[in-house]
């Protein structure tokens, strides 16, 4: 098997120099290219078709998010690892971007060759130190959807829990599982912030979502 073509993008030579060093050293990578920004990057890229691209955030230019953002839409094939010296406070914009990857520089060199060798296989290469921010993120983006409004159903099955019809009956009528409609209710609870039946009811009144 050939090996893995990896491209570069960060704009101090220095560390491009140190990570190309660190990545030949072994057999299954080989760095087809290099670029000191973004709009470099998208330039340089159809003509030394990588696997993976290693993508710094900080940049002259476009940031390395809006670069990744960029590269996939042009380039969905190719797979877009963030290398950075930040944290969280970019994970959740490197998610929303399309990246397939986030380590830190401060990983050692085998850290680094596997996550490059993970993305180029199709995974998802990510620091430990920061599944917890992952996590939360898409906890975020949960509570963001529920905020978006109840569905026809679960607001169906409000009203009938206001005119008091059991649980079982009105999963019968509306022909779900008993499983299906308490999921259903715990998404009426978290929508509308509350803990029991008798508040959802009165909170539903209160927002106007049901008429008396």
């Amino acid at each position: 098997m050939g090996k893995i073509p990896v491209f570069l993008v960060d704009d101090h030579p220095i560390v491009r120099e140190g990570i190309r060093r660190l990545l030949e050293v072994d057999d299954e990578l080989n760095v087809v290219g290099e670029a000191a920004s973004g709009e470099e990057a998208q330039e340089q890229l159809q003509y030394c078709s990588p696997k993976v691209v290693l993508m710094d955030i900080q940049l002259p230019g476009i940031s390395g998010i809006e670069a990744t953002e960029q590269i996939k839409a042009q380039y969905p094939d190719v797979r877009v690892v963030i290398l950075s010296a930040f944290g969280q406070e970019h994970l959740a914009q490197a998610i929303e971007a399309g990246a397939d990857g986030y380590v830190l520089k401060t990983a050692s060199h085998s850290q680094l060759v596997d996550a490059t060798k993970e993305a180029a296989e199709g995974g998802k290469p990510l620091d430990h130190s920061l599944t917890e921010q992952l996590f939360d993120h898409f906890a975020e983006l949960y509570k963001k959807s529920q905020s978006q409004g109840l569905s026809r159903r679960q607001l169906a099955i409000l009203q009938r829990v206001a005119q008091g019809v059991s649980s079982k009956a009105i999963a019968g009528e509306i022909a779900i599982s008993e499983a299906t409609f308490k999921r259903d209710m715990r998404g009426i609870f978290d929508y509308l912030e509350v803990v029991d039946r008798a508040q959802a009811v009165a909170e539903a009144y209160k927002q106007n979502l049901l008429r008396h």
